[in-house]
Formats: C-alpha cells, sequence, structure tokens
C-alpha cells in the first residue's frame, strides 16, 4: 500500500527522511482492527518523529501519522484515538503508554491497524477531513481548558499561538463553553481568524491586555 513514512532520522533536516512508496499493509492482531484510512491529520509530532523525539531509529521505517478518519472493516465511519498502551486499551496492562507511531505504523498510509478500543464512530455531522483533526489536538485542547484548568462558563482565557491546531481548537471550544477568549498572534491574519472563530478580541504577542 501507499504510505508516507520515516525512512531516516535527521535532527537538523528532518524531511530529509521522509519518503513516499509502498509499505505492507497492516496486520491486526487479536484486539486490533484494521482501518482504511479516508483522511488523516499533520501534527508537529509528526515532524518531531522525523527528528528522531520519541521515535528510536531502531522502528525505520515508520509510517508517520497519529490521527485518522474512515472505514472499520464493517463500513462504519470511524475516528481514530492515537493514545495506545493504558490498561484495557487493546494491547495488554504492560504495554507502555505511548502515541500510535512512537511504537506502531501510523495513519499516513492507506490502512492503519489499531487496538479496537481505539476506534470511535465519527461524528455523522463531520467530514472525514474535520473528523480527522480531533484527536491529537482537540483533545489536548479540551484536556487543558475543563480537565487541567477547571475553566467555567464566564471565566477568561487567553490563547497564546493563534493559528496551530491546538490554539484553534481551544479558542472554539472556549467560546462554545461561554468563556470569554483573548489570543495572541504575531500574525495580522491569523488574529483576524481568532476572532472569527469566537475570540473577543486578538493582541500581538507581548501588548498589553485590557483586563484580567
Amino acid at each position: 500500500m501507499f504510505a508516507a513514512y520515516a525512512a531516516r532520522i535527521d535532527p537538523d533536516e528532518p524531511l530529509n527522511g521522509l519518503e513516499l512508496g509502498e509499505r505492507p499493509v497492516p496486520e491486526a492482531r487479536s484486539g486490533w482492527s484494521t482501518i482504511t484510512v479516508r483522511a488523516a491529520s499533520l501534527n508537529h509530532h509528526d515532524l518531531w518523529s522525523l527528528r528522531g523525539v520519541g521515535l528510536a531509529e531502531d522502528r525505520l521505517p515508520m509510517i508517520l501519522g497519529c490521527d485518522a478518519a474512515g472505514l472499520d472493516e464493517d463500513g462504519n465511519e470511524v475516528v481514530l484515538h492515537s493514545v495506545i498502551g493504558q490498561s484495557g486499551h487493546g494491547v495488554g496492562p504492560k504495554e507502555p503508554r505511548s502515541i500510535l507511531t512512537e511504537r506502531y505504523q501510523g495513519t499516513f498510509a492507506e490502512q492503519v491497524a489499531v487496538p479496537t478500543w481505539n476506534v470511535l464512530p465519527k461524528p455523522k455531522e463531520l467530514s472525514f477531513e474535520e473528523a480527522a483533526c480531533l484527536p491529537t489536538a482537540w483533545l489536548t485542547a479540551y484536556r487543558m481548558l475543563f480537565t487541567n484548568a477547571g475553566v467555567r462558563p464566564g471565566d477568561s482565557v487567553l490563547v497564546q499561538g493563534a493559528g496551530g491546531g491546538v490554539a484553534t481548537a481551544a479558542i472554539v471550544l472556549g467560546k462554545a463553553a461561554g468563556l470569554r477568549v483573548f489570543a495572541t498572534s504575531r500574525d495580522e491574519t491569523r488574529r483576524k481568524r481568532a476572532v472569527e472563530l469566537g475570540a473577543l478580541e486578538a493582541y500581538e504577542p507581548g501588548a498589553r491586555l485590557p483586563q484580567r
């Protein structure tokens, strides 16, 4: 099958290690499912993998990609959760917790095998492309806002680096949850987009905020 994969580790020029070509079709072991990928999303984690961060050289070649949406073996539309190896997640309690491509072949391919526990129904109102962006960026933003910070409707939050995946998700989720969202970015276009997404105001980094 066709795939995008890390063939070499290069900390200085990571794209030098990226190759496109044929890789073996995945074989799902017991407790795993094979997913036909319809869309996959790019994360900064993929670039770090090419630099060798979290990816050991003895695991190469490694198909990149942590997030995807597609079809399971029964034709159901699904989205994949990219954190593998917690107790009960299809790989046993002794399996160390990891992001998918730190240990297993990833989603930048025609098919991917993952623990069945990690296969979730795709929201019907989302396209495959939209759903593929959910797992890493949007779950990270959700956890930051509502699990770690414990914000409530009416609270104010400052989202820095508007334009990135996690920042975009934080703005949209914050707006939907009734938060007062402010954002920063060096880029004027991104500041305007942050306001369109739901931020009350967007500022240049270092600017004095009008209120706390």
